[in-house]
């Protein structure tokens, strides 16, 4: 699928959404496995930031895609509100809530660890903690939240765009989608995102 394809295919974009999300995670973990070794130095900073400032813009644009144009949509055509299909589309909105708190804690423990990375040499391990071992701990909740979260929407949510949704309903999500985000946003669209590079 090429990218213009991709960005009228809202179940294509929320799947790219998810991988750029698992490479920042992996970006992070392997961070922490390096700071944990000792090998925690000023070049780790960006990796951060970046995956920061996608959890805090992207991620929260992300889940306004499923609340706000997908999941009504979906709750719409459920013939029974009880329904297992009905619980996980409420499971869903339950994770996005406490993955939006755990970003917060995540976040300010990131910001002061990234702050005591030295600009030369690296950091023993001692030198990073406190921060370091809340920073693994708020990671491993995300990783973990993330992870089955993720896998629930890829499995079950994601491939009922194209079952349930008419063609004109798939463009009218990815017409909310493009609203949402400014016309220069490269992140979460992937047609804007080769244009860039």
């Amino acid at each position: 699928m090429n990218p213009q394809e991709i960005s009228h295919d809202p179940h294509a974009r929320l799947v790219f959404a998810h991988n750029e999300l698992r490479a920042h995670l992996h970006g992070l973990l392997r961070a922490s496995r390096l700071m944990l070794l000792g090998r925690g130095d000023f070049a780790l900073a960006p990796v951060i930031a970046k995956a920061l400032r996608f959890l805090a813009v992207d991620v929260p644009l992300h889940a306004r895609d499923e609340e706000e144009s997908m999941l009504p949509r979906l709750r719409a055509k459920l013939k029974d509100p009880q329904s297992h299909f009905a619980y996980l589309l409420e499971h869903i909105e339950k994770d996005h809530e406490e993955l939006a708190a755990l970003q917060r804690d995540f976040d300010a423990c990131a910001r002061k660890l990234s702050a005591r990375l030295p600009l030369e040499g690296a950091a023993k391990r001692g030198q990073l903690e406190p921060e370091l071992k809340q920073f693994r701990e708020h990671l491993a909740k995300l990783l973990l939240i993330y992870d089955s979260h993720m896998k629930v929407e890829e499995r079950d949510l994601f491939p009922a765009l194209a079952v349930v949704f008419t063609p004109d309903e798939r463009s009218a999500i990815a017409a909310e989608m493009d609203e949402r985000r400014p016309q220069n946003a490269v992140s979460m669209n992937p047609a804007l995102a080769t244009r860039s590079a």
